[in-house]
């Protein structure tokens, strides 16, 4: 996030398809997929896929409030691309699962970031 370079992703990529607790699964791939989205604007695709992958996890888990993080991350991912439509639908998505949890200051956040798309 700071900007700083040479990481081991490999290492950490590879972390990630160990991980076997189901609390963090999701977690870890949507941490990783963060870490792809700000790198820099050539790791759009690896970013995406473990974004997904979050998202996946965090579904099957049954980890909504996780889930609705993982929407809300791929909406950047989609602002960052260009594909303000894309980065709406998925910002709408996000805040109806925090609305779900009751997670008002996220749903605030996402609502604020919604307006200014």
């Amino acid at each position: 996030m700071n900007g700083k370079q040479g990481v081991d992703l490999e290492s950490l990529c590879r972390d990630a398809i160990n991980c076997k607790p189901k609390l963090i699964e999701g977690w870890i791939r949507r941490n990783l997929g963060e870490s792809f989205l700000n790198i820099d604007d050539q790791h759009f695709s690896e970013a995406q896929h473990w974004i997904e992958q979050a998202i996946e996890a965090d579904e099957r888990n049954g980890m909504r409030w996780h889930l609705a993080r993982d929407i809300a991350v791929y909406a950047e991912l989609f602002k960052r691309k260009g594909d303000r439509e894309k980065a709406k639908e998925q910002l709408g998505k996000a805040i109806d699962i925090y609305k779900e949890c009751g997670a008002d200051g996220w749903v605030t956040m996402a609502q604020e970031a919604l307006a200014k798309l």
